[in-house]
């Protein structure tokens, strides 16, 4: 007996909305804390925010990367999964960097310039769009090529491997 849905052929689908809702609300709070400067709890919050999001990250990343691994594609199907694979690696590598160095930011170094703290939103910004392409990949996938909501029966389709 399986605890998922019975649209959902793997966690997959079930875990992708965790990371950019978190990653987003951590970069509304983090611009937040850069408008109460004064207020280091809440630049905390979002370095909070950037770990919970990075985390999931990395289980989105890893439960697609197995649900793409089990399922055959069409070429034109393996070339988009190839394509939000790739996205989707860059993209929580550099997030997991991202929430570490604001760990060092938040609770060991404690920069008091104001730079600092704009500096550090600029690159998540950067990580945010990064985030945006990913997605639109996953998109694409979904309402292109069906996969990630159903079983897609293809003739020509072959085991999707790593590029």
């Amino acid at each position: 007996m399986s605890f998922l849905p019975a649209w959902a052929p793997n966690l997959h689908p079930l875990l992708v909305h965790f990371p950019v809702s978190l990653l987003i609300g951590a970069a509304a709070v983090d611009m937040m804390s850069l408008l109460m400067p004064t207020r280091p709890a809440v630049r905390d919050a979002a370095t909070l925010f950037y770990c919970a999001g990075a985390l999931m990250a990395m289980t989105a990343y890893f439960s697609g990367l197995s649900a793409a691994q089990h399922m055959a594609v069409s070429p034109e199907a393996s070339t988009a999964l190839t394509a939000h694979f790739t996205w989707a690696d860059r993209t929580t590598w550099f997030f997991v960097f991202f929430a570490s160095l604001r760990i060092a930011l938040s609770y060991i170094w404690r920069p008091t310039a104001h730079w600092a703290a704009i500096a550090a939103f600029v690159v998540a910004l950067a990580g945010l769009g990064m985030l945006a392409v990913t997605a639109d990949r996953g998109g694409r996938l979904v309402f292109r090529h069906g996969l990630g909501v159903a079983s897609v029966p293809s003739s020509s389709g072959q085991p999707w491997t790593l590029p």
